[in-house]
């Protein structure tokens, strides 16, 4: 990956892939999904090419703030609660427009594979591992996956950290976190507040309790133990809208009353 400069001093991302054939679904793959559709929440294709010697190059538009990840150490305190909920809500955005327009499954979501762009509007990215999922009833475990990575994307931004990090609180036996390093649902719907104590600081205010509260109930849905009862993406980012509707933070709240049938209008695949 490399960042580029154009003589009008706009900066692009370009990535250069090997010949292999894995290097060639991912060019052609990505160049089908990312050159003939566009939406908010998925990084945009600005161009491509092949050189001499089948060596490939895709180039992105740049994100300026990079990966999410990169948003997950000591530095995430930066974040703040709003900004949690607008990736969160991105987030949710373009998974239901891959699942419900685009009929795929991205089946990598991580904080690794989440760029944020201007205003930390977040755009999913390495869409070159999706997979068609044409065939619902066959393919339904795949949907469930990509909603299981979600729900572990809502615990680290909840967190603060990249799971398996190790805090400092981890002295207080009270407090059990192997049980949240990788979110067991059952324990934590029973008792939502134990999480706090291993939280972004910046979120553990009592302003934002209610909100933190059901954002870890989405995430606990979302990472069910028995695949089949985890809700859709479409279900999750309607609960999320309702969620904070009060808060016009959410700006599809019209996906909250529509049916099945116009999500392609509702989450703008063109």
């Amino acid at each position: 990956m490399y960042k580029a400069t154009l003589p009008n001093g706009c900066f692009l991302a370009v990535t250069r892939l090997n010949d292999s054939q894995l290097s060639i679904k991912r060019f052609e793959l990505e160049i089908m999904l990312l050159g003939q559709y566009s939406h908010r929440n998925i990084v945009p294709l600005v161009g491509f090419c092949i050189e001499e010697q089948n060596e490939r190059v895709l180039v992105y538009q740049y994100m300026p703030n990079g990966k999410l990840s990169d948003w997950l150490n000591d530095d995430t305190t930066k974040l703040g609660w709003s900004r949690v909920i607008k990736i969160a809500l991105g987030v949710a955005r373009g998974l239901c427009c891959f699942h419900h327009s685009l009929h795929m499954v991205h089946l990598s979501i991580s904080s690794e594979c989440i760029l944020l762009g201007n205003n930390f509007e977040p755009k999913i990215s390495n869409v070159g591992e999706a997979i068609m999922n044409n065939d619902v009833n066959k393919n339904i475990g795949f949907e469930k996956k990509d909603v299981y990575d979600f729900g572990c994307l809502l615990f680290e931004l909840i967190k603060g950290k990249k799971f398996g990090q190790v805090s400092d609180c981890l002295s207080d036996t009270s407090v059990p976190f192997t049980t949240y390093t990788y979110p067991n649902p059952m324990n934590l719907l029973e008792d939502h507040f134990g999480f706090y104590d291993v939280m972004d600081e910046t979120l553990n205010k009592i302003e934002f309790e209610d909100e933190v509260s059901s954002l870890l109930s989405v995430a606990c849905d979302c990472v069910h133990p028995f695949f089949e009862q985890r809700p859709t993406m479409l279900e999750v980012y309607c609960k999320m809208g309702k969620i904070w509707e009060r808060d016009e933070i959410c700006e599809d709240l019209d996906i909250v009353t529509s049916t099945t049938s116009n999500v392609t209008n509702s989450f703008g695949c063109d």
